[in-house]
């Protein structure tokens, strides 16, 4: 592998600069995430890269690649069906493998006429879902043998890390047919118990939509979607969790009842009364994430919003009061649910979050403050009132 000095810089790149070379120094980039515990990489011509470490943005002093370069490398990253898609589209997810020291999610793009490179690292080895710090709920939803889990929340959050620990806690669990349709494949699962079988968007299927219309001919039990997309996934989707399947995806929504508006929105007016009962018929829960610096510097820490289906949520949904769902989550500390809020004061109250740091994440910074100073008001304060002095059913699960 070619060893970056950090004070050498590089003169104009050369016009017929070999792929290996290319490829060569890409990858010292993406290893240097490794040294630098760094999630993402962001990559330039003309620009030295740059890293976010523990969700900051870190600009470097290292030599930046020149055009050929970045161009080589992508002549031997993509194959020549993706070089095609991506001279038609110019914007593309690939999966990458650095020999056996690192495996990243690489999206190229242009902008300004100029190639871009954004590159997330991807844990090694299986992900254990009680290295996440999550509430133990989380991973309990895993255990249902039929139904919908949703994570939700913004690009960076954690929510492809909280998929694959479910799917490891099934994989090494119960002997099942587990399909995933993604784009790209990120974490690779080794077959412990279950049966795994992981296809790629543009390469083993053509599009979400298809995929899903032909994976219950494929006899899975548990079938996991990278990413809900539009309304024929997530109508497949639910088809899918009706008929006896557990489904696990992502949604673009920032908090759960959001969530849970936007599958309804995808079937329209005429269809809501039937979309309502098919989505309460089949909500196992919906995880809303994000992730916090900690404290004491050491990586971030997730703050969760926590849906179940509950009875109560259920009849919530049916009948389209989704405003509603919000105080049954508040309330909902006795089988596991919280709201951001909630998640984010107990963060703060077990000193692994400043309140400074937590406030901006907050949707209701009023009430965050004043929950901070132990005031509540409305539900909260009934419910306060009339718990036993010891317990607080918000505390943070995590130690």
């Amino acid at each position: 592998m070619v060893e970056v000095d950090p004070h050498e810089t590089h003169g104009p790149a050369d016009e017929h600069v070999q792929p290996a070379a290319g490829q060569a120094l890409v990858e010292t980039y993406l290893l240097e995430m490794l040294r630098r515990k760094a999630s993402d990489l962001f990559l330039r011509p003309g620009s030295p890269p740059t890293y976010r470490v523990s969700g900051r943005i870190v600009r470097t002093s290292l030599p930046a690649p020149g055009r050929e370069e970045m161009k080589a490398f992508v002549d031997i990253a993509l194959t020549a069906p993706a070089r095609q898609r991506f001279e038609t589209c110019p914007d593309i997810d690939i999966s990458y493998a650095v020999s056996d020291r690192g495996r990243f999610r690489i999206n190229l793009f242009m902008h300004q006429g100029r190639l871009g490179l954004a590159a997330r690292l991807i844990p090694s080895g299986a992900v254990e879902f009680d290295d996440l710090n999550l509430p133990g709920t989380i991973g309990e939803m895993a255990d249902a043998r039929n139904g919908l889990i949703l994570v939700v929340g913004p690009a960076g959050c954690g929510k492809s890390t909280t998929l694959a620990a479910l799917i490891h806690r099934i994989n090494v669990t119960r002997e099942e047919h587990i399909v995933t349709i993604e784009d790209p494949i990120e974490f690779v699962h080794d077959e412990a118990m279950a049966l795994i079988h992981q296809r790629q968007v543009g390469y083993d299927t053509v599009s979400f939509p298809i995929a899903l219309k032909h994976v219950v001919r494929q006899n899975p039990d548990v079938i996991l979607i990278g990413e809900m997309r539009d309304s024929e996934t997530i109508q497949t989707a639910l088809s899918a969790a009706l008929t006896g399947h557990l489904i696990l995806s992502t949604l673009h929504a920032t908090n759960a009842v959001q969530a849970v508006d936007r599958i309804l929105k995808y079937y329209g007016p005429e269809a809501a009364t039937q979309a309502q009962a098919d989505l309460a018929a089949t909500l196992v829960g919906i995880v809303s994430m994000r992730l916090l610096p900690r404290t004491d510097g050491e990586g971030r820490v997730p703050a969760v919003e926590i849906l179940r289906g509950t009875p109560l949520a259920r009849k919530l949904i049916t009948e389209g009061k989704l405003v509603d769902l919000y105080d049954v989550m508040k309330r909902g500390a006795d089988v596991g649910m919280c709201t951001l809020n909630q998640s984010l004061v107990g963060l703060c109250k077990n000193g692994l979050v400043a309140e400074q740091t937590a406030l901006p994440y907050a949707p209701n910074p009023d009430e965050f403050r004043l929950n901070m100073q132990g005031m509540y008001t409305g539900i909260d304060s009934i419910d306060r009132r009339t718990e036993k002095p010891d317990e607080d059913p918000w505390k943070s699960k995590l130690q």
